[in-house]
């Protein structure tokens, strides 16, 4: 038995998650049948399929991006170590900053998106 294990039985936590999961799916109206469900997603793949190419370029073009920057960065840090440019330098630190604040964020949700959406179960 593992530590989690241990705790669940002690403080009869083994229902308590999955009874919180059928009470919101109640509340809301989504405590389908496995038939249901699959009808529902066919459906919403069926109204959806034109979206999808969209989805894919907006993908595409932020990938493309991501990676054309962090060449930039690979580059101009290479380059700022190796001449002892200042100029290289701050470019890789602008890049740097503006990544972590604008580009992995979005990088991340594409990823989160495409990879775990059907990890639900």
């Amino acid at each position: 038995m593992n530590l989690w294990g241990g705790l669940k039985t002690i403080f009869g936590l083994d229902g308590v998650g999955s009874t919180a999961l059928k009470i919101v799916d109640r509340m809301a109206g989504t405590d389908w049948t496995p038939e249901q469900e699959a009808e529902f997603i066919l459906k919403h793949a069926e109204v959806t399929k034109h979206q999808s190419p969209m989805r894919r370029f907006i993908a595409g073009t932020y990938t493309i991006a991501w990676l054309v920057l962090i060449a930039t960065w690979l580059i101009a840090t290479v380059c700022g170590r190796m001449f002892e440019s200042a100029n290289a330098i701050l470019l890789a630190g602008d890049i740097s900053s503006f990544m972590s604040s604008n580009i992995n964020l979005a990088m991340n949700g594409i990823l989160a998106f495409y990879f775990l959406i059907n990890m639900r179960k």
